[in-house]
């Protein structure tokens, strides 16, 4: 069990979670915050792909990726009545949305060779979709709640993703003998899996029980859904870390980045939260509204 990664992993915990728990969801250190993970997260994807031959317009995806998460922000506050700020409307944030896709079709013509526009335009809009729009119902469920607060429902995204990872990592090293996926991810088992599984609706459970059955300050659930959640993230977080190891795989690349020891780049600290952030987000939609 490596040591060192355990402790560098608690260090950033110790960071993320204060700040998490302290600082108002609507100060735009949050959005900062918001961005600069959406900006690297998508730069290391399109450098994943560019090592594996795909060519992609990386500023021009960053940008746009960017734009469209700042866009998301703005939408979610304006939803809050104590909120007199500026603000964007649904019409208004998907007619962004739909500007950065369809600038990225545009910029085809701009290629001498045809065919390397269109393999770059299907790389860009791969990487926009994969990071900018999958981490945008990440800043939707940070600015569900009271804007005056912390953003609880962000943060207990996070704790169930981590802490489901450390449980995998745990029962992974310890039991795992059953490989989960062993051609995309040869490290993953089905113990590994049951360990996420374990630690996650223990959490949950937990959570339930502090917070008084609620996730945030306007979203409410009872035990029996902390209990199917519990059990959804893992198995959603984890679908999340096979579809990265596919693409690493595909280009023969270990991390998307080797900024953090042991955890790799930003990419490989938020895939699970990039799907887990969107199933979140609409079980509440359907469910707990």
């Amino acid at each position: 069990m490596d040591k060192k990664r355990i402790i560098i992993a608690l260090c950033i915990a110790a960071v993320l979670i204060p700040a998490f728990c302290l600082v108002p969801c609507s100060w735009l250190v949050g959005l900062v915050g918001m961005l600069l993970f959406a900006g690297v997260g998508t730069w290391e994807f399109f450098g994943l792909l560019n090592a594996g031959g795909v060519k992609t317009s990386t500023k021009w995806g960053i940008g746009g990726g960017l734009v469209f998460v700042t866009a998301t922000w703005f939408n979610a506050l304006g939803k809050h009545a104590s909120y007199d700020g500026f603000s964007l409307s649904d019409n208004a944030l998907w007619c962004i949305l739909l500007i950065v896709i369809a600038s990225t079709f545009f910029r085809i013509l701009a290629y001498p060779n045809l065919r390397k526009g269109l393999d770059s335009c299907m790389g860009t809009i791969l990487g926009i979709v994969y990071v900018p729009l999958l981490w945008s119902f990440v800043v939707r469920l940070f600015l569900s709640g009271d804007p005056s607060k912390p953003g609880w429902a962000a943060l207990y995204l996070i704790l169930c993703m981590k802490m489901a990872d450390s449980g995998g990592y745990f029962f992974g090293m310890r039991f795992g003998k059953h490989k989960l996926a062993p051609v995309i991810s040869p490290k993953k088992s089905w113990e590994g899996l049951f360990g996420g599984l374990v630690f996650c609706v223990v959490v949950n459970i937990a959570w339930w029980i502090i917070s008084g059955g609620r996730i945030n300050s306007s979203i409410s659930f009872s035990l029996g859904h902390a209990l199917i959640l519990g059990l959804l993230f893992p198995i959603v977080g984890t679908a999340g870390d096979l579809v990265e190891s596919m693409f690493k795989r595909a280009v023969d690349v270990k991390d998307s980045n080797t900024m953090v020891y042991g955890l790799g780049g930003i990419l490989d600290m938020i895939d699970s939260i990039l799907f887990a952030a969107p199933m979140l987000y609409i079980y509440i939609e359907l469910f707990l509204k």
